[in-house]
């Protein structure tokens, strides 16, 4: 489903309010979210972490799957399975947005069916209270959105000092066996040799901008690679499972038609 972000307002949304996600269903095609540096303990404790670079731009992400498109963390019934749920999920469905004027406001995606009349059922939060003040619960999430975009500079500057001490290095990942083999593309890892190697000087420079904590998570979080293998394999047998036609089936397609065979039904 295609995203529709528009600015909170108390001309448009006065008499709507907003229901917080029940599930993570709508990140289920999502296989890597960025992180920020807070989050970072929490989150390499449970998900392998990694960096993907964009043009000039390097990310700090989580991984959740091993392939585009395919949430590995989302689970039977949009469960989430992973033991911690990244920041940016966690604001769904806000975001900030910059205006012309350079300033930040908070936008709410529309098209998330967590944006309803304030008239229907009794669940949900108002986006504005009687006087047409901010309600309690959207000044909450005000607060929570803000603080996770401050922290975005700080993360970039510190994986910013991560890439100039040299210390990423592609990450051999490879997904299947045999004829099904695959390597995953695009994900870049701390070369512990390299971090092991830095001087006196470049080790204190990367501590004040921030970047050994991220460099140490990220040689830490892998060990949760296994995790996430073990998952795409179950989830690969399970499609194969789905796809299989059983010998016997009273579906008869020899002809290329579909036929009933009504013996299989008359059978005693």
């Amino acid at each position: 489903m295609t995203a529709d972000f528009h600015p909170i307002s108390r001309e448009r949304h006065s008499a709507k309010k907003w229901l917080a996600a029940r599930d993570l269903g709508f990140a289920a095609d999502r296989h890597l979210v960025p992180l920020v540096s807070a989050e970072i303990g929490h989150a390499a404790r449970a998900l392998p972490l990694a960096f993907v670079k964009s043009g000039n731009i390097t990310t700090l992400v989580a991984v959740l799957g091993l392939t585009p498109g395919h949430n590995l963390m989302v689970g039977p019934n949009n469960r989430w399975l992973a033991l911690y749920t990244p920041a940016l999920l966690r604001s769904h469905p806000f975001r900030l947005a910059k205006t012309e004027a350079d300033k930040f406001v908070l936008c709410v995606d529309e098209a998330s069916g967590l944006v309803i009349d304030s008239a229907v059922g009794e669940a949900g939060s108002p986006f504005f209270d009687a006087q047409g003040e901010i309600a309690p619960e959207t000044a909450k999430m005000m607060e929570f959105v803000s603080t996770l975009q401050q922290a975005e500079q700080p993360t970039a500057k510190a994986v910013q000092a991560i890439e100039a001490a040299g210390l990423l290095e592609p990450w051999p990942i490879t997904t299947g066996e045999g004829a099904e083999a695959a390597q995953v593309q695009g994900l870049l890892r701390i070369n512990e040799a390299a971090l092991n190697a830095l001087d006196a000087n470049a080790l204190h420079q990367l501590r004040q901008s921030g970047g050994l904590p991220i460099a140490y998570a990220q040689l830490i979080s892998a060990g949760n690679l296994p995790m996430l293998s073990g998952l795409l394999m179950a989830s690969r047998k399970a499609q194969a499972a789905r796809m299989t036609v059983p010998e016997k089936s009273f579906l008869n397609e020899e002809d290329g038609s579909l036929k009933i065979d009504w013996n299989t039904f008359l059978k005693d």
